[in-house]
């Protein structure tokens, strides 16, 4: 083999007899890495896997199979092999779905509209559809949308909708051509709080992360006001007893630039919250939408198999104190979603998480192997840990798993017993060896 070119990826020797010393006999080398019978069966996968040959021919003439139950039993597919074709399948039915949502909107009447897709306004979304070409709209992460992600506008008698008229309508006259809207709360490509912004059923898992990300940025908004409040507050006291006493107050610079920032902030947390209540309503329209199907109604439905009241219990809410779980799911999510993974890049979260587990492994004698990685290779590694523990920790409740192992985490509770940690670190080795520029400490020695 080698003779005729055939290699490893690698370039390295491919090998299907054992080695031994030379002082062995060639009559005694018969030992091989690989039954000769298993060369069959890698055949047979391979043309199953890799052409297009229907089952029945490769059962007849390549196999000599009399029954077809032969050979699939013949088919040995490996679990990478599997996770690579739904993969594959995945990203098809995706952009099948995509376009059946273009489709739907193109064709279909506002009533027919109304009655499946979400959004906040009538006028807006009719306005949007009158010429009804999708080559306007764009694709979102959580929905469509409908003027083509237009976020500058063009020129000042322009008509074309965009970020800068999706907001509410400012100048309300019976003329449809001559009322005015506003610009898009809490900045351009604010999409859930937009009127040109339309979604479905399809898209709730992007909301529902979505959501979360919008819950994680109002509570540090919310804290950051929080904390500056009390720096004004006490300066404010400063000032009161300065005045008190007849003493001069020499401080009214660092007082103004404190109720300037928290002026600032108090105005950010509020729009965060906003969006975060917009974000939820949306996901609750498309909540009743499902609910209201009838039963023989199944076309584009959300689950194939189960029932209505499956859906709010995936999307139920927790109240937890564990900042680990949240920042988890958080992570986890903008691992598939990279709209969001941008927007949770600018944030400490990715860092936070990270410190909380360096400090699990150097506790247990391992070397803090995330400080050797940049935000993405944290976020990609750090991921494969948590879901390996939190699937031992609950095989049938992601969420629970996730909840099990940032409750035993944070309490220095490492369950050792059960090999929470062990099978968390072979995951993040098999993960993090993959990850180009990093030096492995011997996790699995240690």
């Amino acid at each position: 083999m080698a003779e005729h070119g055939d290699s490893l990826d690698g370039g390295g020797r491919l090998r299907l007899v054992s080695e031994y010393p030379e002082d062995i006999p060639k009559s005694r080398r018969y030992k091989t890495s690989f039954p000769l019978h298993s060369l069959r069966v890698s055949l047979i996968t391979a043309y199953t896997m890799d052409t297009q040959l229907p089952l029945p021919v490769i059962s007849k003439l390549l196999a000599g199979h009399t029954r077809l139950l032969m050979t699939i039993y013949y088919n040995k597919i490996t679990p990478s092999v599997m996770a690579e074709k739904m993969d594959e399948a995945h990203g098809e039915l995706d952009a099948k779905s995509k376009q059946s949502v273009r489709n739907f909107l193109k064709d279909a009447s506002l009533e027919q509209i109304q009655c499946k897709m979400v959004y906040h306004n009538d006028d807006s979304i009719q306005a949007a559809l009158v010429n009804r070409n999708p080559v306007g709209w764009e694709e979102r992460s959580c929905g469509m949308c409908l003027v083509g992600g237009n976020t500058v506008k063009s020129d000042e008698v322009s008509t074309l909708g965009g970020c800068w008229n999706g907001g509410k309508l400012i100048n309300d006259v019976k003329a449809a051509t001559h009322r005015i809207y506003g610009s898009v709360p809490h900045g351009p490509e604010n999409c859930i709080r937009c009127r040109w912004f339309i979604t479905e059923a399809r898209y709730l898992p992007a909301l529902n992360a979505h959501f979360n990300q919008l819950s994680y940025k109002a509570h540090q908004a919310a804290n950051l006001s929080v904390e500056i409040e009390g720096e004004l507050e006490a300066l404010k006291d400063e000032q009161f007893f300065c005045e008190e006493q007849g003493k001069p107050f020499t401080k009214h610079y660092e007082l103004q630039a404190l109720q300037r920032r928290y002026e600032k902030q108090q105005v950010e947390a509020d729009e965060y919250a906003k969006d975060w209540i917009a974000c939820f309503e949306l996901i609750q329209k498309i909540i009743r939408v499902e609910e209201t199907r009838n039963e023989d109604d199944s076309k584009d439905k959300l689950i194939a198999v189960g029932y209505e009241q499956d859906v709010s219990h995936a999307l139920k809410f927790i109240e937890t104190d564990s900042e680990l779980l949240h920042l988890s799911l958080l992570c986890d999510d903008a691992e598939f979603f990279p709209d969001l993974q941008d927007e949770l890049r600018k944030t400490p979260a990715i860092q936070k998480r990270s410190m909380q587990l360096s400090r699990v492994l150097m506790k247990k004698g391992f070397e803090p192997i995330f400080m050797e990685m940049d935000d993405k290779q944290q976020l990609i590694a750090a991921n494969a840990m948590l879901r390996q523990m939190a699937k031992i920790a609950d095989p049938d409740d992601k969420l629970e798993g996730y909840r099990k192992v940032a409750n035993h985490i944070e309490a220095e509770e490492y369950l050792t017993d059960n090999k929470l940690l062990s099978q968390g670190i072979h995951a993040l080795t098999n993960k993090a060896i993959n990850l180009d520029g990093i030096a492995l400490p011997n996790l699995l020695e240690d």
